[in-house]
């Protein structure tokens, strides 16, 4: 009996110890929090912190709080970076080389032009599952929205998602001719949306509930929240755009000068850098009416209160991860996918736009049925201090604000380190312990693991001869140790390829092609070898995003219309026939 004894106290305590060497382990073994924040056309200096003018106390604060990366690069348009965010590899491997809605049909059947996210690439939420991450995602998803493509099937446990490339905000309604409907889908099923919906509020609204309905809180989580702020058409309530009204009346030289400025203060450029030219196809601001200014000035407005209104509801989740006690194992990375948007949308597209139900009553500004868009000067300004925007390569289409703040994250550390879109995934991956390589049987990560930098901010992210390459609807661009080749398409491009030294010369002026032409040469022969690396296509004579759409546009009006234009050009046959008949009556 007494052996008995002291065989079952030796068992209580070998599983005591085993217990707390496991309870040891564990702790030690606490994987972060990851919330991902995607903007929309969102370009570097948008946010306060990066000296913009709306006010994002929220953002802000992470960013003071964490890491605020200068040098961060995305593709030109939003689909192909949300594809190489959301895998670690270069949107053509990633099946979404260029938008559906800007890529002529016959380009669609090619391999890694499908628009969707392929079966060769695994997402984050994917790999996150691995190590037994909750997984939720709201807002614009643009990568799919079929069975195999929805995020319920790429990796996410709940979803509430946009399907779409952009919609309005406050109802289920498209935005473009081509786009007359929106869909939302909530874990994988079509969804009507909530009588009080705003898309940012909704959005952290639907990511909470998630949260609040998880079974399982024991485990670390992943939020992916991907809003449509800034996107067109542009909207906000109303309270939020109230501080702003008066802010752009100068118009776009006058914020593309104040940008600069604040560039130069901030220390993201040189304090010798010069400004780029104004493209000459845009119009000065005095040349407009003042009710043109007014319209204009007031689109600006509801950017900015489109921008505060995100902000504010991002400041709701951090609340309730707060009163969670999650916020201090939590790691939050916010970033944008793509400069400004310059699409001439105040043209064809407002003028079907106002016939769908839209208006442009400045009395009205903002909020329900209202729609704004920022055009191409007012984009080249918010773009400043880099040249272009939204659908060129040029460095105010791609150089976007990047933050990473989290508990064991350096603090108050501001980088310029060139970085990638592609690195976002390895770098989590890095960060929870997952393989920083793509798994057996998948297109490879093309991305780098920036954690090396964000452990010492004096370790490069990529070293002198490891070169970047990139394309999207023609414009293209390799970068390699400070310097940039850059071939941006029509109408404001002239295709031609220009060799920039970035660290000196941020605003893309002086060509260097024929001052270092071995090098200039080399990195054309290093690009050559990713486009056919990574299966580049090129696009058709005279091609363009914006004619594409306009192309696209027509043949849907046109297919909406059809039964009141076929009535038409039978009345106005009938009507023919019955002159004729009576001329010969009557002659």
């Amino acid at each position: 009996m007494k052996a008995l004894h002291r065989f079952l106290l030796l068992l209580c305590l070998a599983v005591g110890v085993f217990h707390t060497l496991s309870a040891q382990t564990d702790s030690t073994d606490i994987k972060p929090n990851i919330v991902l924040i995607l903007v929309d056309d969102s370009g570097l200096m948008d946010f306060g912190i990066y000296g913009g003018e709306a006010r994002t106390p929220n953002i802000d604060r992470l960013a003071r709080n964490g890491m605020m990366f200068t040098n961060m690069h995305a593709s030109p348009a939003c689909a192909p970076s949300r594809a190489m965010l959301m895998t670690g590899s270069d949107s053509h491997l990633a099946g979404v080389a260029n938008l559906p809605e800007m890529l002529p049909k016959k380009f669609q059947s090619k391999p890694g032009y499908a628009g969707v996210l392929n079966n060769r690439v695994q997402t984050i939420a994917t790999r996150l599952k691995e190590a037994n991450y909750n997984t939720y995602t709201t807002g614009k998803w643009h990568l799919g929205h079929d069975d195999k493509t929805l995020p319920t099937k790429r990796g996410f446990d709940r979803s509430f998602i946009l399907g779409a490339s952009g919609a309005s905000n406050f109802e289920a309604q498209g935005y473009l001719p081509m786009k007359t409907t929106a869909q939302w889908y909530a874990d994988g099923r079509e969804v009507g949306l909530p009588d009080d919906f705003y898309s940012s509020k909704t959005y952290i609204d639907k990511i909470i509930a998630f949260h609040e309905e998880e079974k399982n809180k024991a485990y670390p989580f992943f939020s992916y929240v991907a809003f449509q702020a800034i996107h067109a058409p542009i909207q906000a309530p109303k309270e939020f755009i109230e501080p702003y009204k008066s802010t752009y009346k100068q118009g776009w030289d006058e914020l593309r000068l104040s940008r600069f400025e604040s560039a130069k203060e901030l220390g993201f450029i040189p304090q010798d850098a010069k400004l780029n030219d104004v493209f000459p196809q845009f119009r000065k601001w005095d040349e407009l009416s003042q009710e043109e200014q007014d319209m204009y000035s007031m689109d600006m407005a509801v950017t900015a209160g489109m921008l505060e209104a995100m902000d504010f509801h991002i400041g709701r989740y951090i609340s309730y991860l707060t009163e969670e006690g999650l916020m201090d194992n939590t790691i939050f990375i916010i970033t944008s996918d793509n400069g400004p948007e310059g699409a001439e949308y105040h043209k064809s597209v407002v003028r079907w736009a106002l016939r769908q139900g839209y208006h442009r009553d400045i009395d009205r500004y903002g909020g329900k049925g209202y729609y704004g868009a920022t055009g191409p000067e007012f984009a080249n300004a918010m773009a400043a201090p880099f040249s272009y925007f939204k659908y060129y390569t040029g460095e105010g289409g791609l150089r976007v604000p990047f933050i990473m703040s989290g508990s064991n994250l350096s603090k108050g550390v501001k980088s310029d380190a060139f970085c990638f879109f592609t690195d976002v995934a390895p770098t989590i991956y890095d960060i929870v312990g997952l393989s920083t390589s793509a798994t057996a049987g998948y297109a490879p990560i093309t991305g780098k693991s920036m954690l090396p930098h964000i452990t010492d901010p004096n370790t490069p992210i990529y070293g002198e001869n490891e070169g970047v390459g990139l394309e999207s609807g023609n414009s293209s661009a390799y970068f390699l140790n400070g310097y940039k080749i850059v071939k941006n398409n029509i109408p404001y491009g002239d295709n031609t390829w220009h060799l920039y030294h970035l660290p000196t010369d941020p605003g893309e002026i002086n060509d260097m092609a024929s001052v270092h032409p071995v090098l200039f040469q080399r990195m054309l022969s290093e690009f050559q070898d990713y486009a056919t690396r990574v299966g580049v296509i090129q696009m058709p004579e005279g091609y363009y995003a914006a004619r594409e759409v306009g192309r696209k546009s027509v043949i849907a009006t046109l297919k909406l219309n059809s039964p009141y234009l076929f009535t038409t050009i039978l009345c106005l046959g009938l009507f023919v026939v019955w002159l004729k008949r009576r001329k010969k009556l009557t002659g």
